[in-house]
């Protein structure tokens, strides 16, 4: 995550994880998961989509 985030965001993020009770990592995760979850309520499940090993 070093490498994605700038100091602030990820100490925000940090304090976030510390206030419910996860590593940065799995809030990170959960943030996400969470997000695509949102998506998914507003424009639809993401199905797979076609790639060039699913052909």
């Amino acid at each position: 995550m070093n490498s994605f985030l700038d100091a602030e965001t990820k100490e925000k993020l940090r304090r976030l994880a510390e206030e419910e009770q996860r590593s940065l990592s799995s809030q990170v995760s959960h943030l996400i998961r969470l997000y695509l979850r949102d998506y998914e309520t507003r424009n639809g499940p993401l199905g797979e989509k076609e790639t060039f090993t699913s052909r």
